[in-house]
């Protein structure tokens, strides 16, 4: 699944994580959970600009002062890290973070300084290293032989087999095929912005944000005829749930269909009433995306690795529970890896009971039981969770691990102080009460 290791960024100060196919991390503000998300999404990048650099060799070949790879990439890797972290100058000197897809496959980031003047470095394992260039040689091959074709077709044809081929082995050195995708907080103002977009300055959006909106617009048009008939975009013979129940959920949760026609985008009530996008309520608004997004994901039967922040944002405990489900079903079924942040003790009690729902369906002989009550494909299995509480202390951030090592669930004592505190101030004011 891959491991992040971060030392001195942002709020950080150091941090571990084994990814899993499920990852929650809850904590106050500035504790470090976004800095957390953006390192990953930033590693991740990093594989498909690769990915990407080997496509334009095939294509276009070198020009005659190109560097080759590893510093072909270094600006267009650079400007993706200053997007998400700001510039290194004000950046601590010993900052170090790396990402490992597997034990020899990994990408670091560290400063460095000449005569005084810090830099950003980019540093790549040797092995991938090795690899990657095996590719960039074939890839320019490529090139040299399509120069010589005389037939457009062949070239086609050959361009699409060798960009597939290039695909299939990044995958298979990365030991990742997962697409990234991260679903940012205040979505609610990203839904209203997404009806300006001749207004819109997507320059002045931050890389996270301009990436969401940019794949909003890109699947907008598969709800012209509402949600119920998205699916009709992407046909299958067989799905591994029922569309017509799925559709009910989503129409529940959003207390209407939601439709995208000549660039207008509203919820139609039961009653055929058309609320525009703005006019809806601000939990709609933050829900729409997220529920859409993974909605989209799901018919494309696409394995992805998803990060979605603050999910519980502007959102009754109720429909917090049912997006939490929402997004389990949707890992399990695809296959997919999610990681989490959140504000919201709700959402961490929803998950301990679908992984208490996991450990029990382990016995064969009670899973279908478990299914009729939490819904099918809705449970955590055992060892597929990790679950992070981050606390911040004189200006550092430290990891509560929430797991149970031995139960496989999440130490509930440790997920809602808030209460704790209530209750204890309750109990003061009752004892004062008393008091003659």
């Amino acid at each position: 699944m891959g491991r992040l290791k971060i030392d001195k960024l942002g709020a950080v100060e150091k941090f571990e994580l084994d990814i899993k196919h499920v990852n929650v991390l809850i904590g106050e503000q500035a504790t470090g959970k976004s800095t957390i998300c953006k390192a990953i999404y930033f590693f991740r990048l990093v594989k498909n600009e690769i990915i990407k650099y080997l496509f334009r060799i095939s294509t276009a070949g070198y020009a005659l002062d190109q560097e080759h790879f590893p510093k072909a990439l270094n600006a267009t890797v650079k400007d993706i890290f200053v997007q998400l972290f700001g510039y290194s100058w004000n950046l601590p000197d010993d900052l170090h973070a790396e990402y490992f897809f597997t034990d020899e496959i990994s990408i670091s980031v560290g400063i460095g300084a000449v005569k005084g003047k810090k830099y950003l470095q980019v540093m790549y394992s040797d092995a991938l290293r090795k690899k990657v260039k095996k590719l960039e040689e074939q890839s320019f091959d490529f090139y040299k032989r399509q120069s010589e074709s005389l037939t457009f077709s062949y070239i086609t044809s050959e361009r699409i087999q060798l960009h597939n081929d290039i695909q299939r082995q990044m995958n298979h050195i990365f030991e990742d095929d997962m697409e990234t995708y991260y679903i940012p907080a205040g979505r609610s103002m990203l839904t209203l912005m997404s009806r300006q977009k001749t207004k819109l300055d997507y320059t002045a959006l931050d890389l996270v944000n301009r990436n969401f909106m940019q794949f909003i617009e890109n699947i907008q048009p598969r709800f012209d005829g509402g949600i119920a008939q998205a699916h009709k975009y992407y046909a299958r013979q067989e799905r591994k749930f029922s569309i017509d129940t799925m559709v009910k959920e989503l129409q529940q949760d959003l207390k209407g269909d939601y439709y995208y026609n000549d660039g207008q985008e509203y919820l139609v009530l039961d009653d055929s009433y058309r609320i525009p996008i703005n006019f809806i309520s601000s939990g709609q608004q933050e829900v729409l995306w997220l529920l859409n997004q993974i909605y989209i994901l799901l018919l494309r039967e696409e394995k992805s690795f998803v990060v979605i922040e603050e999910p519980e944002a502007h959102l009754y405990p109720k429909l917090q529970r049912k997006v939490v489900d929402f997004i389990i079903r949707f890992a399990n079924l695809t296959g997919s890896t999610v990681v989490i942040t959140t504000h919201s003790p709700y959402v961490l009690t929803c998950m301990n009971t679908l992984c208490y729902a996991g450990k029990i369906a382990e016995n064969e002989n009670k899973k279908e039981k478990v299914d009729r009550i939490v819904g099918k494909h809705t449970s955590v299995k055992p060892g597929e969770i990790y679950a992070g509480k981050l606390i911040c202390e004189q200006g550092h951030t430290k990891v509560e691990n929430l797991i149970m090592e031995t139960e496989q669930e999440l130490y509930t004592e440790l997920i809602d102080e808030v209460s704790d505190i209530n209750n204890e101030l309750y109990t003061r004011l009752y004892e004062v009460e008393k008091q003659d």
